[in-house]
């Protein structure tokens, strides 16, 4: 348990662009329901800043930090252990400082399936669709696949980045490659992983170029927050389809991430829901 002292901890997010994030609200939030003295703030670190801000954290004493794009793989470099499943997925989103030991994890995928499951979703058993090949991907492919995925097809313009997710599940699941879209395959969830639809980020884009494989029997996901609606989701709840947007992703990964930052189990639904409706209120 870190303990808590007269000098407050610090933690933080990094990554670019971080204007957006939510992570300093929940993560102030969980710190004052488990009265922890906690300073959670976010950097916004280019690519090139990244060495700098790391050794500039470690020299300060900073007790942990999450990791978002662009930085889940290259962070690695910059860390003194790395936990089994993050080195097999090659993506870290959570690093912790203890007793001067940086170590890496990863609770992307875990959160994300969490919040599928909870919000209703099966997994197990289900044909499943990935646009994009990046570090997110890799995390969710990875759980996606452990959780009992029937398959998972990957769409992305890197073939290469998409054989590293191939070569990672093809233990647990049937993986299929694309450079070009298999139409004929029926799909149960179509997962956006790229930074497409994100406010900031070009958020008036569709990364789905194939929309007119979307029916009212499926699940279409996208791990994007902000916002709440991106254009694919809008365009598939037209289509009838279910939607699943990013937010309980965000929640779930976040909550995991607290409990290694803080070394404490939280009652996860029941986080969960404070935390949602805490987002709700502010009309996040």
């Amino acid at each position: 348990m870190i303990e808590t002292t007269n000098k407050t901890k610090l933690f933080g997010i990094l990554g670019t662009p971080i204007a957006h994030t939510l992570s300093p609200a929940m993560h102030s939030f969980m710190a004052e329901q488990n009265k922890i003295d906690m300073a959670y703030l976010a950097f916004d670190v280019p690519p090139e800043k990244l060495g700098d801000t790391m050794r500039g954290v470690k020299a300060i004493g900073a007790c942990g930090f999450n990791i978002t794009a662009p930085h889940k793989i290259c962070v690695m470099d910059y860390l003194d252990h790395i936990c089994p499943e993050a080195q097999h997925m090659n993506s870290v989103n959570t690093v912790v400082n203890r007793n001067g030991v940086w170590h890496g994890f990863n609770t992307d995928g875990n959160g994300y399936c969490e919040s599928l499951l909870l919000e209703g979703h099966e997994i197990k058993n289900k044909n499943i669709l990935m646009m994009g090949a990046g570090g997110s991907a890799r995390s969710l492919a990875f759980t996606l696949a452990k959780s009992g995925a029937k398959s998972i097809s990957i769409t992305s313009r890197s073939m290469e980045k998409i054989h590293i997710i191939g070569e990672m599940v093809e233990h647990y699941t049937e993986t299929i490659f694309y450079d070009t879209l298999d139409k004929a395959k029926d799909y149960d969830i179509v997962i956006n992983t790229t930074p497409v639809g994100m406010h900031g980020a070009g958020d008036s884009g569709n990364p789905c170029g194939f929309m007119d494989l979307i029916h009212e029997n499926m699940v279409c996901s996208d791990i994007i927050y902000n916002p709440k609606e991106t254009v694919f989701l809008k365009e598939a709840k037209k289509r009838g389809a279910r939607i699943h947007n990013g937010l309980g992703m965000l929640v779930l990964q976040g909550i995991l991430a607290f409990e290694l930052f803080c070394e404490i189990s939280l009652d996860h639904k029941r986080t969960y829901e404070q935390l949602m409706h805490l987002f709700d209120y502010y009309r996040i």
